[in-house]
């Protein structure tokens, strides 16, 4: 049992480090959506649910932010849906 867990724990290590690799590829993708004024609301919420996803593993936080104050500016109904999404994480 105690050979599973350590497994376990060591898998779940793995899990977050690799999800923390895909920091930078996310920093450049909303960096690129903010310069381009993208008003796309399909990538923008692309990028926001994905962003939303990696914050219940403490990965993106500042970007889903970043973002979000963006959409604000375009569509600010559909932001508060993903501000209130984000509430409910926290």
């Amino acid at each position: 049992m105690d050979k599973l867990l350590s497994d376990l724990k060591k898998a779940i290590e793995i899990f977050h480090k690799n999800l923390a690799m895909q920091k930078p590829y996310l920093q450049q993708e909303v960096s690129n959506l903010i310069q381009q004024n993208c008003t796309n609301h399909h990538i923008i919420e692309r990028h926001l649910d994905t962003l939303l996803d990696l914050g219940m593993h403490n990965i993106g936080k500042d970007l889903f932010i970043q973002l979000l104050d963006y959409y604000k500016t375009i569509n600010m109904e559909d932001a508060m849906f993903y501000r209130n999404e984000y509430d409910k994480e926290d």
